[in-house]
């Protein structure tokens, strides 16, 4: 088979470096959406995740994604811990603002390293 150019691994380091780029650009509705979604994966119960209605953005994801959620929210608590009060809405600090972004970028690149096993 030939080589294809441009690699997908290629591809994930342009992606990866337009995207730091755009640190400090616009933020768009998925933000607070996924901010919240931290925030209720780490301040309440697992029974309750589903039926949290202080935002009008609820855990509407499957369980995989909703556990996906609670680890980055282990991680988050170091970084900033008002990202994960549920109350805390549109909370957007830089440092949300960055954990957020950069939790995206490194998820992105742990997926083009597992395609290239």
């Amino acid at each position: 088979m030939a080589d294809v150019f441009p690699s997908i691994s290629q591809c994930a380091i342009v992606s990866a470096a337009f995207k730091i780029l755009l640190f400090p650009t616009y933020k768009s509705t998925d933000f607070e959406v996924h901010r919240n979604w931290l925030a209720i994966t780490h301040s309440l119960p697992i029974k309750q995740w589903y039926y949290e209605d202080t935002s009008e953005w609820t855990l509407d994801y499957p369980p995989f994604f909703a556990y996906f959620e609670w680890l980055l929210s282990q991680i988050a608590r170091w970084v900033d811990p008002a990202i994960l009060d549920v109350h805390n809405l549109n909370y957007a600090s830089w440092q949300t603002v960055y954990f957020q972004r950069l939790s995206v970028i490194i998820t992105e690149l742990v997926l083009v390293y597992a395609l290239q096993l």
